[in-house]
């Protein structure tokens, strides 16, 4: 009957210790291919990395079409008002309070949908010819001043100038810094027209 032999011998101890090198060297190359193929912590880094940037240049591109839009709207409003003051609609609103009143609402009435309407503020002045009808610059000095402005939409066959001023809350850095005129870092936008007060009375 045959018995283990409970003290292995000089050969069985090396082939032994051998076998075991092959297995611990088969598992550390086993597990170095792991390690090297499993790249999944990888892209969270890499996306943390280039997050702030990829973020920022989104927002900045949203608020620039924001931008756009509102500038659109404010040149949409401002020709809706000059129609009404060409044609003495505006002058035949009664006093001074219901006439800017009813140019505000035929402003309004084109930009409500993307701007507070209660946050324009309007410059509009008469002329007897269009080379008298030079318009003071409202900001000085990055802040921009509303108590120079003037609503006088003019008698008949008169020169009227409208200028409309929104201030836009800037919110990327990419707009405050190189964008924005104003000190406080909002975005002055602005629309104009000038024209000649049609004959709706004596000229």
């Amino acid at each position: 009957m045959a018995t283990s032999n409970p003290f292995p011998t000089g050969n069985e101890r090396s082939d032994d210790m051998m076998g075991r090198c092959r297995s611990t060297g088969r598992a550390g190359r086993w597990s170095f291919r792991l390690f090297r193929g499993h790249r999944g912590g990888a892209a969270a880094i890499e996306f943390t990395a280039i997050a702030p940037l990829f973020l920022g240049f989104l927002f900045a591109i949203l608020e620039t079409g924001t931008l756009f839009l509102r500038a659109t709207a404010i040149e949409a409003g401002v020709e809706e008002a000059k129609r009404l003051t060409m044609t003495g609609q505006v002058a035949s609103s009664g006093n001074a309070a219901a006439q800017e009143a009813a140019f505000r609402a035929a402003f309004c009435n084109q930009v409500s949908w993307i701007i507070p309407c209660d946050q324009v503020r309007f410059d509009v002045r008469a002329f007897t010819t269009f080379g008298a009808s030079a318009m003071p610059n409202p900001v000085s000095n990055g802040v921009f001043n509303a108590a120079g402005l003037q609503f006088n939409p003019g008698q008949p066959c008169q020169i009227v100038v409208i200028r409309a001023y929104y201030e836009a809350k800037g919110l990327t850095a990419l707009i405050r810094n190189d964008v924005a005129k104003l000190n406080n870092g909002n975005v002055l936008l602005s629309g104009s027209a000038a024209f000649k007060n049609e004959p709706f009375g004596a000229c």
